[in-house]
């Protein structure tokens, strides 16, 4: 979709979908884990902020967060996809408390041992799924992280047709992180160094996107794909 400038870009594009090609089939991939919270269009131009989700709407509120993105790009006009989430911000015992297994009380365990623990597995996964679905949405007041992915526009110029590797070099020398603005990871194969990692911080899943991948805003790009973290 053509845009004239950051501001009408901002306004009609959408977030780029990912495809339904296996991760394994991504040529040259890079590897990204999958932040949980909504999908952001953010624009700074002239000292505001506006904040578009994957629907459109836009954003209220998040005034903190704003006042930093101006200051984390230092005038420039941008135009960044990102993710709204609290995972960058919360207590490190909140992260860890995610996945914590309760021990079974002693009239349980004989219990445990006969039947297994399906159900409690089942629990946990309910509780998981709950926990994620809850931090898919965000409120105008709840404190969270702006974590950019990716550098769509950068003053007068877009960057759709430039490769997404060198998309990702520009968007790190264009945004000074700071408490509520992250730039998100991205690494290369071999990723198994990093799996555990990712997991003790709570992520499930992973994104795989070609590395020389063009953006095209709103539409499925068959270069990117999703992926589960595996669980060991």
């Amino acid at each position: 979709m053509l845009a004239s400038d950051a501001a009408s870009a901002a306004a009609t594009w959408r977030p780029q979908l990912f495809g339904d090609r296996r991760a394994n089939a991504i040529a040259d991939p890079i590897i990204e884990p999958l932040w949980t919270g909504p999908r952001v269009l953010a624009l700074v131009e002239n000292g505001t902020v506006s904040l578009t989700d994957a629907e459109g709407r836009t954003l209220d509120g998040h005034h903190d967060l704003a006042k930093a993105f101006v200051e984390a790009t230092g005038g420039a006009t941008a135009l960044i996809e990102a993710f709204l989430t609290d995972e960058p911000i919360q207590a490190t015992s909140a992260i860890a408390g995610r996945d914590s297994i309760s021990m079974p009380k002693p009239g349980q365990a004989m219990t445990q041992m006969i039947i297994g623990t399906r159900g409690d597995r089942k629990d946990r996964l309910a509780q998981r799924q709950q926990e994620e679905a809850r931090r898919r949405t965000v409120g105008a007041d709840d404190e969270v992280a702006l974590v950019a992915v990716d550098l769509l526009w950068i003053d007068d110029d877009s960057l759709c047709d430039v490769p997404l590797l060198e998309r990702k070099r520009i968007l790190e020398s264009v945004v000074v992180e700071s408490h509520l603005i992250r730039v998100g990871i991205h690494v290369k194969p071999p990723i198994d160094t990093w799996l555990g990692s990712w997991r003790s911080f709570g992520f499930r899943r992973m994104s795989y996107k070609a590395a020389n991948s063009r953006y095209v805003p709103g539409q499925k790009n068959q270069e990117w794909s999703l992926a589960a973290i595996p669980a060991r």
